[in-house]
């Protein structure tokens, strides 16, 4: 897997073909949380079948305890500004929260970081091959003065380089489990 920049950028490009796609080649479902350093928390959620998708969003800003529903065609402008964190790592640790994520982050001396956790499975075009894709990441994005190096003790919970995970990964393939079955 190549760093986490250029890992994250290529997700954020697969969600936008899955969430924007009419193409009837894309097929699967993906959930993405981002929590900021300004206490707000993004979720969207959705699928794309062989009857047509549908996705949905939620916006919570903690600091004015409000709820948001937002339109799933806000999903890139939203989870595009963690891009503009100047060091971007992979989470390699057990947590699966963004919330216990970001708690570990600042119990290494991380002071204000943002967690983007991404669940994607995309099926196999041909229902008959089965296997699916699944990519399983988090990252977290820190700031240039957070002074974080992948020698200081995070390192048991963060890389920014290649990393295989034997839980976190990208364009994992997998068995299907119900495989369409012929009655003849």
């Amino acid at each position: 897997m190549a760093d986490a920049r250029t890992t994250f950028h290529e997700v954020l490009s697969e969600i936008e073909t899955l969430a924007t796609s009419n193409a009837a080649v894309h097929f699967g479902r993906w959930t993405v949380e981002y929590l900021t350093r300004r206490e707000i928390f993004f979720q969207f959620s959705g699928n794309r079948s062989h009857a047509g998708g549908d996705a949905m969003g939620h916006r919570f800003d903690g600091t004015r305890e409000t709820l948001t529903a937002l339109p799933s065609d806000l999903l890139v402008p939203a989870i595009a500004d963690f891009a503009k964190n100047a060091i971007t790592a992979f989470y390699i640790g057990a947590s699966t929260s963004v919330t216990a994520i970001a708690r570990e982050a600042v119990d290494c001396s991380v002071r204000a970081p943002e967690v983007l956790r991404v669940d994607i499975t995309v099926d196999d075009e041909d229902l008959f091959a089965g296997t699916r894709s699944l990519t399983r990441l988090a990252f977290v994005g820190l700031s240039a003065n957070e002074g974080w190096s992948p020698l200081v003790p995070c390192a048991d919970v963060l890389t920014t380089s290649d990393m295989i995970h034997p839980f976190w990964c990208h364009g994992r393939q997998v068995a299907r489990a119900r495989l369409p079955q012929i009655r003849i």
